[in-house]
């Protein structure tokens, strides 16, 4: 959506007239100019060479390998005791838009209780993953579906994330909350309480026939395309009384101040620094220094966007690596 300018927040920055891509990411500082001594911002005022941030909004343009940034654009990444933050830089790299927008799906669309039960689809993607190690945070449970495989699915589908089933839309489509006996038995009990729909279309409909009654219904993105039709039945919304929300990143961090937006991040690379929170797995794209190099890395990238564009079953989130050395670090979230 990026390459193809169809993302909804435009980069801010050019290169020969050109816009910079990339919303995500992650650097470590060089140098901090004179009139890097901003006050008015949580999380700027510490900032120091050494330091790893990470672009405080959209629109940042990180598919570089250097730039010169406002410091009010950035977030710096906490201290541990012994020095910089050693969080991976990979996983630094998603704070923003990926384990955000999934802590507020499972936070803010509706209040779970130890026991209830979530169904979501896209289950192998990178949000879906976090989405899933939230919830269990909470004490309750997760139904991930995934597409059709030509081989049987189950629970240890590796890029499914850490959830209690794991169910393949063709099971779904067949047998609905009997495709799986602990699904069923949570259905009986009424404690399917919420789906989290990244895909519309007939997927939607598909985990809306899950719920139970009073459950709620989100959906956050349009993987099967934008010209999708959901059709809603007089069950679901008269009979079951399931209420219907999207989801939108952007009004959901405006009902927090920018710091807290800043504790989240913390909480995040501290969750992930020790263990409690694990990174998706994604696929690193180094970018080349010399000019031999260019040739093979525009190959790759042709063969992720068509791989993306195919919505090829394994794909998987790629970043930019453009290490230099041990100090200069940046990883693009693509």
């Amino acid at each position: 959506m990026a390459i193809a300018g169809r993302y909804p927040v435009k980069p801010a920055h050019l290169h020969l007239g050109k816009p910079i891509p990339g919303n995500d990411g992650v650097a470590r500082v060089e140098a901090i100019g004179p009139a890097g001594t901003n006050k008015s911002s949580p999380g700027t005022t510490a900032i120091q060479p050494g330091d790893l941030v990470i672009p405080r909004r959209h629109g940042l343009g990180t598919w570089r390998r250097k730039a010169v940034l406002p410091i009010d654009g950035l977030t710096r990444l906490p201290l541990n005791k012994s020095g910089p933050s050693s969080i991976d830089p990979v996983a630094a790299s998603m704070l923003r838009t990926v384990f955000l927008p999934a802590y507020l799906l499972a936070e803010d669309t509706r209040s779970l209780r130890p026991g209830d039960w979530v169904v979501q689809n896209a289950g192998a993607s990178t949000i879906a993953q976090l989405v899933a190690q939230f919830i269990r945070r909470k004490g309750a449970h997760v139904v991930s579906v995934v597409r059709d495989r030509p081989d049987p699915v189950d629970q240890t589908l590796p890029d499914a994330g850490p959830v209690d089933v794991v169910l393949t839309e063709g099971q779904v489509a067949a047998f609905g909350v009997g495709a799986h006996p602990a699904l069923e038995a949570a259905a009986t009990q009424g404690r399917v309480v919420l789906a989290l729909d990244a895909v519309f279309g007939e997927s939607g409909e598909r985990l809306a026939g899950l719920l139970s009654k009073g459950a709620t219904f989100v959906n956050y993105g349009s993987l099967g395309g934008a010209d999708g039709v959901l059709r809603l039945s007089q069950k679901l919304i008269f009979w079951n009384e399931i209420k219907f929300r999207n989801f939108r990143l952007t009004e959901q961090l405006g009902k927090r101040s920018e710091r807290e937006q800043v504790t989240l991040l913390s909480w995040f690379a501290g969750l992930i620094a020790s263990g409690e929170l694990r990174a998706p797995a994604v696929d690193k794209i180094p970018v080349p220094l010399d000019a031999p190099s260019v040739d093979g890395f525009q190959q790759k990238v042709r063969e992720v966007l068509t791989a993306a564009a195919r919505k090829e079953i394994g794909y998987r989130k790629s970043v930019f690596d453009f290490v230099e050395s041990s100090e200069t670090q940046l990883c693009a979230d693509n």
